[in-house]
């Protein structure tokens, strides 16, 4: 999966959000599973709604 729509700006921000949510720092990769997971939960409630409006 392409992560190229992961700007540095991005991955800051995530990292900022998450470690406040946290409690801790959260490292580089963890703001990148955590923005994929988003990424694919959006993909799922998007092909979700797709289907629903088909039927």
């Amino acid at each position: 999966m392409s992560m190229a729509w992961i700007s540095d700006e991005l991955l800051a921000e995530t990292i900022d959000v998450w470690s406040e949510a946290y409690g801790r720092p959260v490292s580089d990769d963890e703001a990148v599973e955590i923005l994929m997971n988003v990424k694919r939960l959006g993909e799922v409630l998007l092909q979700a709604r797709r289907e629903v409006n088909a039927s």
